[in-house]
């Protein structure tokens, strides 16, 4: 049941920041980086953060 809550969250997340456009830019909180997709991935119920390689429990994606 979290397992599935947490993939429809990031999904929504995803709808989200491609239903604002191009101009909406990602910023992951863990590096700082800016990128026009969210960073963060489903791995076994956490978020798997591609750029730090940690898993977090919630999304390390903001929308700037």
């Amino acid at each position: 049941m979290k397992k599935s809550i947490l993939a429809i969250g990031l999904a929504l997340a995803v709808l989200a920041a491609s239903a604002f456009g191009a101009g909406q830019k990602m910023t992951c909180r863990e590096t700082g980086k800016t990128m026009d997709k969210c960073c963060c991935e489903m791995k076994d119920g956490k978020f798997y953060c591609k750029l730090t390689k940690k898993t977090y429990d919630q999304c390390c994606c903001d929308m700037k």
